[in-house]
């Protein structure tokens, strides 16, 4: 069977995702290598261990992690060693301009938005194999009867969750404020000529804001064309990617108003990640702020919460993985909706999540309470996004398609 190879001890988050996507390669008979960066003196000489002593079929590795590794100046080890380079982009690929500049030419890269598919193809023509790939949950086991702390990944067919009615938490945000990580994005506005970027960014910003359906790319090759300036496909790459921060605050403009609507309307709402606290509005008592709290911890937090509210990340067009965690912790989801989602429902045929719309986010408060009051459907919604989730978007699904299509 085959042997992969994989990379951890950057994100906690990441190394969640490891864990449940090289369990499910092992499940299928692969021999599965799992290397902590964290452990410096053993990194190296175990990775040349294994690529001496073994055949290694992939490296599956998620944003780029390992992208430009090398046992001698220049060369790089997957070209080196023809090791196919199995990317998993979590994030939009403006993120990782110079990573994907220089990836390994066997690189295959998977998005979770099929819109970050499109823009690869078009403005790095030279990653010849790139797909989309949804986002996958995974499922806590709280078997502890759901004691604090007792959070571990299921490996079984099915993990114990608290009931509903046993739940604490009546809706749960996990997930900080990313206006406040998008200040470290932002160049000096001041310093670029080519363009008024104070007004660019000012009316780009308005533009998603009012036209939320729109990607950011787009509005900013919009606003590039309304001007006047006819840039060629690098140098319009280029300006997307030094003003990306729009895109986070655009994403983080909604997220707030999301919350605070729900707590201005008198529903509480438990809110983990950074930059709650720095709200204007903090001091609502219906805002119950948790501080950071690492990846596994969510998990967990998911398991004792009756609905789990999620805003997109400015996926257009795919799914996250905060929906299907809560759907794997048998909360009901609650959720601002993408073309893939849409699709996904129409083809179910069932509600396994309760949609709302950015463009009429006054419906928000109204929707959750009515799901809180109804307790019957609560649950019936719980079930079937459960249900979906299962058997949909885990990271076992996710290594089949892989091991099919790609290893």
């Amino acid at each position: 069977m085959k042997t992969i190879l994989f990379i951890q001890g950057i994100y906690d988050t990441i190394d969640l995702f490891i864990a449940a996507l090289s369990q499910s390669f092992r499940e299928m008979g692969c021999t599965c290598h799992v290397l902590d960066t964290r452990e410096k003196a053993k990194f190296m000489p175990s990775l040349k261990r294994i690529l001496r002593d073994e055949h290694v079929d992939a490296l599956v590795t998620f944003n780029n992690i390992g992208y430009n590794l090398s046992f001698s100046e220049g060369t790089n080890i997957w070209d080196e060693k023809g090791i196919p380079y199995i990317n998993i982009l979590m994030d939009h690929p403006f993120h990782y301009a110079n990573p994907l500049r220089h990836a390994p030419e066997n690189s295959v890269v998977f998005c979770t938005d099929r819109n970050h598919v499109d823009f690869i193809k078009r403005f790095y023509p030279g990653l010849k194999t790139v797909d989309y790939m949804p986002h996958a949950g995974m499922e806590a086991d709280l078997s502890d009867h759901a004691s604090p702390g007792s959070c571990y990944l299921c490996t079984k067919e099915e993990g114990f969750h608290p009931a509903m009615g046993e739940r604490s938490i009546d809706v749960l945000y996990a997930g900080g404020l990313s206006k406040y990580v998008a200040e470290g994005l932002v160049p000096d506005l001041g310093e670029i000529k080519e363009f008024d970027a104070f007004a660019l960014t000012q009316e780009v910003l308005s533009d998603l804001i009012n036209h939320p359906n729109k990607t950011t790319e787009s509005a900013i090759e919009s606003y590039f064309s309304s001007t006047g300036k006819d840039y060629s496909e690098e140098e319009l790459n280029y300006w997307i990617t030094e003003l990306r921060f729009i895109d986070s605050y655009a994403t983080s403009f909604y997220r707030e108003q999301s919350v605070r609507l729900l707590v201005e309307a008198g529903i509480q709402v438990a809110v983990f990640g950074g930059g709650w606290d720095q709200c204007d509005w903090a001091d609502n008592p219906n805002l119950l702020y948790g501080g950071k709290v690492l990846a596994p911890q969510v998990l967990e937090l998911m398991n004792h919460s009756k609905i789990v509210l999620n805003t997109m990340t400015w996926y257009k067009n795919g799914i996250h993985d905060r929906i299907i965690n809560g759907m794997l912790a048998k909360a009901a989801v609650v959720t601002d909706m993408s073309a893939y989602l849409e699709e996904e429902l129409s083809n179910a045929g069932y509600p396994f999540l309760e949609p709302f719309y950015l463009t009429r986010m006054g419906e928000l408060p109204e929707k959750v309470g009515n799901l809180l009051e109804n307790k019957m459907y609560l649950e019936e919604l719980a079930q079937q996004g459960y249900a979906y989730a299962k058997k949909n978007h885990t990271w076992a699904q996710r290594g089949r398609y892989l091991l099919d299509k790609y290893i």
